[in-house]
């Protein structure tokens, strides 16, 4: 199947629901078609419009998909096009579901290693993910490629945060024999049980990001920050159309 796409900020965003986009990477994946995938929200729409070299990492992607109210909001506004919100967390918990259907082996590259290692856990008993290995995010250098591949990974979820999750996969996804990778975030740290996630009610009021933010002040200082500095951007670019 294929996709629509919308530029927004010299990157292509699908467009569409969250069946559709299981759908397709479920196709990429069995076909073994390498996929490199970046969930995008305001916050990395706004580092790639300021980072040559993070921009290039996210354009190298093989399908960017929003993640995030603001990214919706900007398709709807620019394209007059209907976008769907669909999370990064919520991707990657429905490819683990899906791992012991098609016997697709999953790797968590990222965090502490004993909150890696309580996520690993937890998608394996609460999920049926077949988690194949899992390494902690904090080295330097390409990192734990001989592990992942002698693990014969199909996924490779990072969750070392942005920029470094993307900038990893573009370097070293390549060095793998795995098919699929996809920058993760924090999302160990919910699935690990070390934070929660936001309440629904505050999902829907699309005010997650603000939460998030509250919860790790310090980690997420930059979150209200981008979220002003990505509207500027959209307005800017609507100027520009």
């Amino acid at each position: 199947m294929n996709l629509k796409f919308v530029e927004l900020f010299d990157l292509p965003i699908a467009v569409c629901n969250e069946e559709e986009l299981i759908e397709y990477i479920v196709q990429r994946i069995n076909n073994r078609q390498k996929t490199f995938a970046v969930s995008a929200n305001a916050s990395i729409m706004v580092r790639a419009c300021e980072n040559e070299l993070y921009k290039a990492a996210v354009k190298s992607a093989d399908l960017i998909f929003p993640d995030g109210s603001g990214v919706v909001w900007a398709i709807k506004k620019l394209y007059d096009e209907k976008a769907f919100r669909i999370t990064g967390i919520d991707t990657m918990l429905k490819l683990c579901k899906l791992s012991p259907v098609y016997g697709w082996k999953v790797f968590l590259l990222g965090a502490r290693q004993e909150v890696v290692e309580k996520a690993a856990k937890n998608l394996s008993q609460k999920y049926g993910a077949i988690i194949c290995g899992y390494h902690h995010g904090y080295f330097n250098g390409p990192g734990p490629i001989e592990m992942i591949n002698e693990s014969k990974a199909d996924i490779i979820f990072v969750g070392m945060g942005v920029p470094k999750q993307e900038l990893w996969i573009k370097e070293n996804f390549f060095k793998t024999t795995a098919v699929f990778a996809m920058g993760v975030g924090g999302s160990f740290d919910v699935i690990g049980e070390k934070k929660k996630r936001a309440p629904e009610w505050i999902q829907k009021a699309k005010l997650e990001w603000l939460y998030r933010f509250l919860q790790s002040p310090l980690e997420k200082k930059n979150v209200p920050g981008d979220v002003l500095k990505f509207l500027i951007l959209v307005h800017k670019y609507r100027n520009l159309k």
